[in-house]
């Protein structure tokens, strides 16, 4: 095809073309080399960085544009106004500057990365179109307007890019060269991709008019060498002072790291320390170690098993078991024991130990003292006041019971004589009166005793068929003066004889049977008994109790297990009761479970313990 009359036709330097992509590709690893120093610098250092390699960085990108403007050769005389030249310099280096001050922040959310993507594809167009009106020729220069916006589209998608390659590859370490290199090659032949499709958009149409040639120059094939033999050199210079400081900043790191690793560990307010496996003196320990025993960190450095010999005297064997435990299966080991102090108090401490590596390979141990003495001490102070409570609880109840007993007692002589019927009704109500306090007392050491610890479990052999028959037949003649039909069966799969503890298992029953059988007005009541879980070593039972009495709403199912309470408070008035029944059957089930099951049993017998929902009563 012809081109339009007075349009110049401009031819391109291959070996420009090569020389502007080349300084591209060393521009964008200078670019990615920078990014990690104005990452770890802090401080006047960041800004310095900064300021730097955004001048380097606006250079080596600005070099690349012009050289690839001088690969473009028209058929006339093309000079340089080197004011506009300048501000397209600047164009560079604005765009450069926004692209380390975003990557020098910590943390940088999508829309400010977009915000920055379209400053810098700007800063980097705008330079692109400022070199271009730089130019002084004989001709007038047009643009396709397709072709501009595609460009400017490119340079906001290659800034996208840069930015983040170089938050990927900002955290500079070892084996990251490669991607460096892979980021510097993807950014290196994308930017010269928006400069030749900008020169594409640019048409170029012969014109008679004079030109002002004021502050322009001629840019000689001399002065096309000079200006890559400078971007060549102050690249190369940015890459070196970005490897020296690199190079002096990682011995600066590892003593910073130093620096606040021992202020951590002076800090905290437990003793570390450590020790080779082969010695019997530390090798190190914190200060907290003399500020909370009061030795001199030097006798814990040299007086052989120094921790030992301070150790309390009955402790000394535990200490020395779970030491070496530790040394020989390198499994962890923590454990609580006591230490005299300089100044004869005695502290105790819960010490975590554990083997490990040090660099020359020796094996060490290391360790963990965490003062616990606030703790023991309130739990002294707690099982002080339990067992002062009990004992209390114990006087009171002998005191209380005695005359209780004598109340009973006459009584019963008086029911004996030939009372009015006026009077046996007060003697009923006497009676009942001093059986029900009678039982709340029981009822109330019983709690206090569970609470406090001191429920003993006797596992002996008895028949899981014959008590749950005793406990029904206690409350058989109760049943059938209420017109109730009591009942109880057993699975086949039951065994006839297990070993554990028959008096707890029977105290429970009682309160759950004698709780169906009081809150029942008419119906029926069954307990159950049946197999739900069985081994090789242990049989887990069911006692289940079944009524057709008044409920237990929803709402109210998760209070009943507390002490002096009744889902219904009329309950009290109708029923009778201390609303102890069920609060010491948890307690007793709790305690029996915490002696006799594993751990990964105790929740779930637990929580097995519970109104259920396919029944009326429990």
């Amino acid at each position: 095809m012809t081109p339009p009359s007075g349009v110049l036709q401009g031819s391109y330097s291959h070996g420009l073309i090569a020389v502007s992509i080349l300084i591209s590709l060393l521009a964008a690893y200078t670019a990615l080399d920078i990014v990690g120093r104005v990452s770890a610098a802090h401080g006047r250092a960041r800004f310095i960085w900064i300021a730097g390699g955004a001048f380097a960085m606006g250079s080596g990108i600005w070099s690349m544009h012009y050289i690839g403007m001088l690969a473009f050769r028209l058929p006339i005389v093309v000079r340089y106004h080197w004011p506009t030249v300048g501000l397209s310099f600047l164009s560079a280096v604005f765009a450069s500057s926004v692209a380390l001050l975003l990557i020098s922040r910590r943390h940088v959310n999508l829309a400010q990365t977009a915000a920055g993507s379209v400053a810098m594809g700007g800063g980097i167009a705008a330079m692109h179109y400022i070199g271009m009106a730089a130019m002084r020729l004989n001709a007038t220069c047009s643009y396709t307007p397709g072709l501009v916006v595609l460009s400017v589209i490119f340079a906001v998608i290659i800034s996208l890019v840069a930015l983040q390659l170089s938050f990927r590859l900002r955290q500079q370490t070892a084996g990251q060269g490669r991607q460096k290199a892979m980021g510097a090659l993807i950014m290196g032949t994308a930017i010269p991709v928006m400069h030749y499709t900008g020169m594409a958009a640019a048409t170029f149409t012969v014109s008679s008019a004079p030109q002002n040639t004021a502050f322009t120059i001629d840019i000689s094939e001399f002065g096309t060498v000079g200006v890559v033999i400078a971007t060549g050199i102050l690249l190369s210079l940015a890459m070196s002072a970005s490897g020296i400081d690199r190079r002096f900043a990682a011995p600066s790191a590892a003593l910073e790291l130093e620096r606040r690793y021992h202020h951590l560990v002076e800090a905290v307010e437990v003793i570390l320390w450590r020790k080779n496996l082969d010695s019997s003196v530390f090798s190190f320990v914190n200060q907290e170690a003399e500020t909370l025993l009061g030795y001199p960190l030097n006798d814990w450095l040299s007086q052989p098993w120094f921790w030992l010999e301070r150790a309390h005297p009955d402790d000394r064997a535990m200490i020395a078991a779970c030491y070496a435990s530790a040394a020989e299966s390198n499994e962890p080991q923590q454990f609580e024991h006591r230490m005299i102090t300089a100044q004869g108090k005695i502290c105790w401490l819960r010490t975590s130990i554990r083997t490990g590596n040090d660099p020359s390979q020796n094996r060490e141990l290391y360790g963990v003292m965490v003062d616990i003495s606030k703790r023991k001490r309130a739990q002294e102070a707690a099982a002080t006041a339990n067992r002062v409570k009990r004992e209390f609880l114990n006087n009171m109840s002998h005191e209380l019971r005695t005359p209780l007993n004598g109340v009973l007692g006459m009584a019963q002589l008086l029911s004996d004589l030939n009372l009015t019927a006026e009077q046996q009704e007060y003697l009923n109500v006497l009676t009942g009166s001093a059986e029900s306090l009678l039982a709340l007392i029981g009822d109330i050491l019983d709690f206090s005793d569970l609470g406090a610890g001191v429920l003993q479990v006797d596992p002996v052999e008895f028949e899981p068929r014959a008590v749950l028959q005793s406990a029904v037949q206690m409350f058989a003649p109760a049943a059938l003066q209420k017109g109730l039909h009591l009942s109880e069966k057993s699975a086949p799969e039951v065994p006839r004889v297990l070993v554990g503890d028959p008096l707890r298992v029977r105290q429970i029953l009682l309160n759950l049977v004698g709780n169906a059988v009081k809150f029942t007005e008419r119906g029926e009541v069954t307990a159950e008994l049946f197999v739900e879980a069985e081994d090789s070593d242990t049989v887990q039972l069911c006692f289940a109790v079944r009524d057709t009495g008044i409920g237990i709403a929803p709402h109210k199912q998760s209070l009943i297990f507390e002490p002096f309470t009744q889902a219904d408070g009329s309950s009290t008035r109708k029923f009778g009761g201390t609303g102890m029944g069920l609060a010491i059957c948890r307690r007793s089930l709790v305690n029996m479970i915490e002696m006799l099951a594993s751990d990964t049993e105790k929740k779930g017998l637990i929580e097995a313990f519970r109104v259920r929902p396919d029944c009326r009563g429990l």
